[in-house]
């Protein structure tokens, strides 16, 4: 009897631990983009939860600026770095004003709300999020 106990105890723990686990998604990447001369990579697909960190190595100072206006680094100085927290769906495209033939792209590839979070705190709202070219 006490075998029975114990067997069914370890099923009950096996399926609380491996059951969640079958369903757990990926926990959101993260991810860089050099700036000097240009974006590097220039375009992006990531998923939904997923954050972007820009990298200024450049020797000239460059911005992050979505053209919809959803997220907008300010002024990149050599060196300074800048990190957007991607949620929903949908492609956002993004400039450096001080160079405007510098462009880029971040594609989100989950359903979702449509918003990207600048790690600075504020939300923008992102729900009409276009081609932007």
């Amino acid at each position: 009897m006490k075998r029975l106990m114990y067997l069914a105890i370890l099923c009950v723990i096996a399926l609380v631990l491996v059951v969640p686990a079958a369903g757990a998604q990926q926990p959101p990447a993260e991810w860089s983009v050099s700036i000097e001369d240009d974006f590097e990579p220039a375009d992006a697909a990531i998923a939904s939860g997923d954050k972007i960190t820009w990298i200024n190595e450049d020797e000239e100072p460059h911005t992050v600026t979505a053209y919809d206006g959803s997220f907008d680094s300010g002024v990149l100085n050599p060196g300074d770095t800048y990190t957007v927290t991607f949620l929903g769906e949908g492609t956002v495209a993004y400039y450096c004003t001080i160079h405007p033939r510098m462009v880029g792209s971040v594609t989100v590839e989950e359903a979702g709300s449509g918003t990207a979070m600048p790690e600075d705190g504020a939300a923008p709202d992102m729900s009409s999020m276009g081609s932007g070219y």
